[in-house]
């Protein structure tokens, strides 16, 4: 009887909304993304569970639905793969909801209306995108009955839709003009827009507030949601793949279009804010944005508040490599695993090398140099029985590179005018190249422009002394070279180089680790007192990995910084134009 009596009042308990809400498991959770009529990029289906097709619009006769471009509708459909795709009505500037909601009958009809798209074309749903009811800031019409309007229209639409289809809708990061207690038993969750909450001197869209933060940060926007009653589980909070600018930059920029800094400019990351932003010479925000790393930051924030999944706009903004739609389906979506009898046996027998590397290195340097590229020696020559593949060593650059698919530097690079211009060649026509340390050093005194420009357009500007171990935080989760390692590791000691500009300004370079800011002050005679610090990245105009590890005899000493010298080394060699050797 006891035990009945407990499960009675678990169940009454849970009935009335005082037991909290399950959070949601890794293969329940949502990723949401919304893809425009007006691009013609097609989405990737596996970086996503659900996309929402933009727009489609109240008709002018006030009763049915006008989709745009609908041929390119049918192109998504036809290609989702495992995603389920919705129709997104309405947007900033579309109008005519109020007039439509305003009446029965032609909230019936638009239902029936959307009924019918869903059958035609084949879709899982109906994502409502009125901006705003009881609102004209988007230059449309309002009704002081909207928002009772929005709830009998959600009713309909389900109605119309039956139980099986999705229904969501899209609501504002200050949780208004919406009765959600009577909304949300219709819907399967809410798109929280967690965006456009401020513009330059102001982020966009700070996880957390600042002191320059709008008004609104996206923490604020999912508990103003929270309190509105809309459970942790129907919450997808959104994200943008878009910054604000002014002062020499365009108000609204896609991440793919992400210029580098304007002279006198710089990029800075906003620590309590956790986004990137652009500051003038006087420190004020010119261009605010979101990168990988904030994206990744406000992903784990999904996960640690239990929410049912992120959103984000638009697919179209990210770069060629889907950078940050990658970052949301690593932390969000679950990982597909697969038996070893679903996959082909090894077939590489030791009996042809994969691939040919030369490591070019001198003994004319600092001692600390000369040690680690003895060990490193020792470290790729260990590497070529498993890695299967022929290593050459050697202090001077051979006359003909072409035979190399990958040339390690772990101290120096070439200093001769031949070599440097063999070196160019080799690089320019696709060549491999994985760095270390002072093989990257270069100031006013090198003279070799090419030289910058290939690392990212950067010199050496300082150095953190003595050599120390440093906390390293891994930026990229889903970049072959970093995404098996953890999110935070301590390198061995080293000395570490700061660099100017800020690799991170060069639009083409991916910084893949850095220094976390809780190193700094860093050094004891060399004072490095903070800033950006990367560590790890990839000048993507190039098949190249700087490592900025590399000082002393300790480097090879931490299985975490060995397994991303290997991943390094495999992932140029493997962007190889013969093909990825690795998957023979």
């Amino acid at each position: 009887m006891k035990k009945i009596l407990i499960l009675s009042l678990f169940l009454s308990l849970l009935a009335w909304g005082l037991l909290p809400a399950q959070t949601p498991s890794r293969s329940d959770r949502v990723v949401v993304a919304y893809v425009t009529a007006w691009t013609d990029v097609m989405p990737d289906p596996t970086l996503m569970t659900h996309i929402n097709y933009a727009f489609g619009h109240v008709s002018e006769s006030f009763d049915a639905v006008r989709i745009d471009h609908p041929e390119r509708l049918r192109q998504i459909v036809a290609s989702k793969g495992e995603a389920k795709v919705c129709l997104s009505i309405g947007g900033w500037g579309s109008g005519r909801f109020s007039e439509m909601a305003s009446t029965a009958l032609r909230r019936k009809r638009f239902a029936e209306s959307c009924a019918a798209a869903v059958r035609e074309f084949g879709l899982d749903g109906i994502d409502m995108d009125w901006e705003y009811p009881t609102s004209s800031a988007a230059g449309i019409s309002s009704s002081k009955d909207d928002t009772e309007n929005f709830t009998l229209l959600m009713q309909e639409l389900r109605a119309a839709i039956g139980p099986d289809c999705l229904l969501t809708f899209a609501s504002p990061a200050s949780a208004r003009y919406v009765d959600f207690a009577a909304v949300l038993p219709l819907v399967d969750w809410v798109n929280v827009m967690a965006y456009d909450m401020g513009r330059p001197p102001r982020h966009n869209a700070a996880l957390y507030k600042s002191d320059i933060s709008g008004r609104i940060s996206s923490d604020d926007a999912v508990k103003r949601h929270l309190d509105a009653g809309v459970p942790a589980d129907k919450v997808v909070m959104g994200m943008p793949f878009y910054g604000h600018g002014k002062e020499g930059y365009a108000d609204y920029v896609d991440y793919k279009d992400l210029p580098a800094p304007l002279e006198g400019h710089h990029e800075v990351w906003d620590p309590v804010a956790k986004v990137p932003y652009y500051a003038n010479a006087d420190g004020r925000l010119v261009l605010g944005f979101d990168n990988p790393r904030s994206i990744g930051e406000k992903c784990r924030y999904i996960v640690r508040s239990g929410l049912r999944g992120g959103m984000y706009w638009d697919y179209g903004g990210d770069n060629a490599s889907n950078d940050l739609a990658r970052t949301v389906a690593e932390i969000l979506l679950p990982r597909s695993f697969v038996s070893a009898g679903a996959v082909r046996p090894a077939s590489y027998a030791g009996s042809q090398p994969r691939f040919r590397a030369l490591l070019y290195y001198s003994d004319e340097v600092e001692e600390a140099h000369r040690q680690f590229s003895h060990q490193a020696v020792a470290f790729f020559r260990k590497l070529t029985v498993g890695e299967g593949f022929v290593l050459d060593v050697s202090q001077t650059l051979p006359e003909d590179l072409s035979p190399y698919d990958v040339i390690v530097m772990p101290d120096v690079a070439p200093g001769s005018a031949a070599d440097r211009a063999r070196f160019e060649k080799y690089m320019e026509e696709g060549g491999g190249w994985v760095g270390f340390h002072a093989a990257a050093y270069n100031d006013l005194s090198t003279g070799w422009e090419w030289f910058r420009n290939f690392l990212g357009g950067v010199r050496f500007l300082c150095n953190t002394w003595p050599p120390q171990p440093g906390l390293m935080q891994v930026e990229s989760r889903v970049h072959p070279v970093t995404r098996s390692l953890p999110e935070r590791f301590v390198a061995p000691s080293s000395e570490f180089y700061q660099w100017t500009p800020d690799p991170r300004s060069n639009p083409s370079v991916q910084v893949l680790v850095s220094l976390a800011p809780e190193n700094f002050p860093m050094g004891l005679k060399d004072v490095v007192f903070g800033g950006d610090f990367p560590v790890v990245w990839t000048n993507t105009d190039y098949r190249m990995v700087y490592l900025n590890m590399g000082h002393g005899d300790e480097c090879f000493t931490d299985a975490t910084q060995n397994l991303l010298f290997v991943n390094a080394l495999r992932w140029v060699v493997s962007q190889r134009s013969a093909g990825d050797p690795f998957l023979r």
